[in-house]
């Protein structure tokens, strides 16, 4: 008789994100791997967009490009991405992937993302709203606020200064 362990049984106890795993391409063994590690954070992106029920115009705002090319990002073969587009969609990951496991569902907490919140650094505003509208600042932000860290962005510092 299979015996099936007791928390995966009970639907309390299910990772909400375990059903939402990334399909590669064939030929992704082809690719070198910067172009391997845009095609992977891309599709990641567009699935926490579509989890999110984000509109395009949000999309366009969270990822700091046009529609044009926020259609080429979608459709385009992987390629290698900016290290500032890289470091921001690890910050939407591990924002998902925190308020996922804390609200226990992704419906939760994509309303828990646009719901107004107090105190530092949101004064008031969704963390959606902070990511859309603070640039890399607010994404940051609201990073360190929803999960208590942040990834390393000092090379990105860096070059930009």
């Amino acid at each position: 008789m299979l015996s099936i362990p007791i928390r995966s049984r009970n639907p309390l106890y299910s990772d909400p994100m375990s059903k939402r795993l990334a399909s590669l391409p064939p030929n992704i063994a082809e690719l070198d791997y910067q172009s391997q590690l845009g095609y992977v954070a891309l599709r990641a992106f567009f699935q926490i967009c579509e989890d999110w029920n984000t509109t395009v115009a949000e999309q366009c705002k969270l990822m700091r490009v046009g529609l044009l090319e926020l259609e080429q990002l979608r459709k385009l073969p992987a390629r290698p991405l900016e290290r500032e587009t890289l470091i921001r969609i690890r910050c939407y990951v591990l924002i998902y992937k925190k308020t996922a496991r804390r609200a226990g569902t992704v419906d939760k907490a994509q309303r828990e993302l646009r719901l107004a919140r107090t105190g530092h650094p949101f004064f008031g505003k969704s963390p959606i709203h902070l990511m859309m509208h603070g640039g890399k600042d607010g994404v940051a932000d609201a990073c360190m606020a929803l999960t208590g860290r942040v990834p390393e962005m000092r090379e990105y510092a860096r070059k930009a200064s």
